[in-house]
């Protein structure tokens, strides 16, 4: 459908590039939010870690990137963004109580450094069962049709720990070391937290990792809250997602973030395709 060139250039505008997630500003209004009536309770977890993903300043919620939980339960965990589960909460009731708007404010968008862009690393959901993990990927409006999952053991890292030892939210943690698909990563683990997880894919060290990132500084992941107690884990309707191979879906992210106007069909006045090509360096490179 050929839209204005005018209204993607204004977006695009903003534009800077930095390799980091959101570096390439792929539009996601908030008009797309997971069902929560259709929500099924799939365990409990009695410890909730709260991670900030590429923070400014960690006292200070809204230069994050995005604020990101980690439930850990018996049998079954899970990692997902914390901002956007409160803005699907938020965008659900709206649309319940305004049937005939055709969309929503944009203050219901999921807070957070660049609330109104889309990242593959905050649009993601991770269920830990057993030495496997299931991945599910929601894509960029308008290309929900490439909603995905796909399953990997876990964990995935091979560790080499370090003597250096380092305090996080007040816990006395150790580092360690990894390679992990083309990127060299550092990792501080709190030994005295007898958990052997962590943010996003990262796990098996001896101990919660409570601080992460990759050497090159364009992924970090920190620690901010550590909370015992009980905790739901939901899962949503993914009967609409299709599974997809790995090596696809991280070919798909790259092209979405390095010309998401391109791929989504977008044309200028003339009809040409619109394409604004942007250097984007993924987590995970292979």
């Amino acid at each position: 459908m050929k839209q204005s060139l005018f209204f993607f250039i204004i977006w695009f505008g903003c534009c800077q590039l930095q390799a980091q997630p959101k570096a390439a500003r792929v539009i996601v209004p908030p008009i797309r939010s997971m069902d929560c009536d259709k929500a099924v309770l799939a365990g409990e977890a009695n410890l909730r870690v709260s991670y900030a993903l590429n923070a400014d300043d960690l006292s200070d919620m809204g230069t994050y990137i995005d604020l990101q939980y980690l439930l850990v339960g018996e049998g079954v965990s899970k990692y997902y963004s914390a901002l956007l589960s409160a803005s699907d909460s938020l965008i659900h009731v709206w649309r319940k109580e305004h049937p005939n708007s055709p969309g929503v404010p944009l203050w219901l968008g999921e807070g957070g450094k660049r609330y109104d862009w889309w990242s593959e690393y905050q649009y993601t959901e991770i269920f830990k069962e057993g030495d496997e993990i299931t991945v599910y990927s929601r894509m960029p409006h308008p290309l929900q049709r490439y909603d995905c999952w796909h399953k990997e053991p876990y964990p995935l890292q091979q560790w080499s720990i370090q003597n250096d030892t380092l305090t996080v939210c007040g816990y006395k943690c150790q580092k360690a070391v990894c390679h992990f698909r083309g990127r060299n990563f550092e990792a501080w683990f709190a030994p005295d937290i007898p958990v052997s997880q962590g943010p996003w894919k990262f796990g098996g060290l001896p101990g919660l990792i409570l601080k992460l990132y990759d050497v090159d500084g364009l992924y970090r992941f920190e620690c901010v809250n550590i909370e015992q107690g009980k905790f739901s884990i939901k899962k949503y309707d993914y009967s609409g997602y299709k599974q997809m191979d790995r090596s696809r879906l991280l070919k798909l992210q790259r092209r979405i973030n390095e010309d998401f106007f391109r791929l989504t069909g977008v044309v200028d006045d003339q009809g040409k395709p619109l394409s604004f090509y942007t250097p984007y360096e993924p987590l995970e490179l292979e």
